[in-house]
């Protein structure tokens, strides 16, 4: 192997590591996203929280979920310190009812973000998940609810770093990298 070749590989190498212990040291960033504390430790609450909580009933796994059912527009929100990067948004969301006016949304740094959800119809526990980006320091996840006649239900919240290729799929490309290199060279003096 030759020192150029050497050193692909090791920056090759390098590169993967980095982005493995980048996405390791943020994963699972959000504070009580499966509500477990029996109560919103970890998020403010905002709006006509009159009918808003955390209770058995609303879980989709574990002790416990939070529900969503007050009169007027109403939910939470949570600052989450993060690297610069990708990371993956994700949560399980349930219409208990289809009577109408309901409404749900989320942003992220302010921005609305998919799903978003107006007079819908009732829908059991479904997996949302979202790409989002972080500049680094503090990001803000928000969800907002409005159901009168009912309740969204909310539980699992996480965000987590984007998954980065594996070291292996790293190591294949740096190989063709490496074969494309040595063919090029064989090509360029005419073997």
């Amino acid at each position: 192997m030759t020192s150029i070749q050497r050193s692909f590989a090791g920056s090759v190498l390098a590169l993967a590591s980095c982005a493995f212990l980048a996405s390791a040291a943020n994963a699972g960033s959000i504070t009580n996203g499966d509500f477990e504390t029996g109560d919103f430790t970890g998020w403010t609450t905002f709006g006509d929280t009159s009918f808003d909580g955390v209770d058995p009933f609303a879980a989709q796994s574990g002790g416990f979920g939070a529900f969503f059912g007050s009169d007027g527009a109403s939910g939470i929100s949570q600052m989450v310190n993060l690297n610069d990067g990708a990371y993956v948004v994700s949560f399980m969301l349930s219409l208990q009812d289809s009577a109408t006016p309901n409404n749900f949304s989320w942003t992220w740094n302010g921005v609305a973000q998919a799903p978003s959800f107006t007079d819908t119809t009732a829908f059991g526990y479904q997996l949302f998940t979202a790409k989002v980006m972080s500049s680094g320091g503090s990001s803000t996840i928000a969800f907002t609810f409005n159901n009168p006649q009912s309740f969204w239900l909310l539980d699992n919240v996480d965000v987590t770093a984007a998954p980065v290729p594996e070291p292996s799929s790293v190591a294949l490309l740096g190989a063709g990298g490496l074969f494309l290199l040595a063919r090029r060279r064989r090509l360029r003096s005419g073997q």
